[in-house]
């Protein structure tokens, strides 16, 4: 090509075969960079910005998609949203007269998510995300939180060690509270229950005779999620000023 000019980019949605997408409805926004639409498990970027190759275009977007991809994931599970790059539309602004460019369309293989028993429907196509933003820390926590999640780490651990790295960047558990925006009991509370509870899983050799509860391990769990979205929200916009995480947002124990 002599002038190449990436007019879209084309994605299709993996996901675990629990869920079923079959029933999404399609939907489209616009971005100032690009627009998207979804449907029928595809998602095409079309561009404003001029991009002359393939990988150009692709990183021009790469953290929007992971920044939408751990929004939706860290809700439902890893394996719930995920996108994979299929093709590209390229047009030669300026081509040579009697040459057409033709390039190979990638081969796709697809499954039915409804033949699986027990399969969740999924009404709506999960939502990009405009008010976070993914660093180091963000994803240590999301890669520590998802290990357990695949059964690879135990709760307490995980969870200790997600509080250690927001009270690390801070200085401290008061000044973390300070700037997250979280109440300090809900740290604390944190705090307690992955250092006094686990089973044969604990942290500590005095905390291995008390398991958690399942309201204590559903509390952990859904904390943790709160405080790993919160660190990317403050890493999005870190003077915003947002609503406390409470225990009053939280599940009861």
């Amino acid at each position: 090509m002599n002038d190449p000019h990436v007019v879209a980019l084309h994605y299709s949605i993996d996901y675990d075969r629990q869920f079923d997408y079959s029933k999404a409805k399609p939907f489209s926004l616009k971005e100032s960079a690009f627009s998207m639409e979804i449907e029928d498990k595809q998602v095409r970027f079309k561009f404003e910005a001029h991009y002359a190759t393939e990988d150009e275009a692709r990183n021009a977007i790469d953290d929007y998609i992971r920044a939408w991809e751990f929004d939706a994931c860290l809700k439902r599970g890893e394996n719930f949203f995920r996108l994979r790059f299929e093709k590209s539309e390229i047009l030669d602004r300026c081509p040579t007269p009697g040459v057409i460019a033709v390039r190979p369309t990638p081969v796709r293989f697809e499954f039915s998510p409804s033949s699986v028993e027990g399969t969740v429907d999924v009404p709506e196509y999960p939502s990009p995300p405009s008010d976070i933003a993914l660093n180091p820390d963000v994803e240590t926590m999301y890669t520590r939180y998802m290990g357990y999640r695949r059964g690879r780490e135990p709760l307490a651990s995980m969870a200790y060690f997600c509080l250690t790295v927001l009270e690390y960047s801070m200085g401290g558990r008061c000044k973390a509270a300070q700037e997250y925006q979280i109440a300090r009991n809900v740290l604390k509370k944190i705090g307690e229950l992955s250092s006094e509870r686990g089973g044969q899983l604990a942290r500590k050799g005095d905390a291995a005779a008390t398991d958690f509860t399942s309201q204590e391990r559903t509390f952990l769990e859904k904390a943790i999620q709160k405080i790993i979205r919160r660190t990317a929200e403050k890493a999005h916009s870190p003077d915003k000023q947002l609503p406390d995480i409470t225990l009053s947002d939280l599940p009861q124990i």
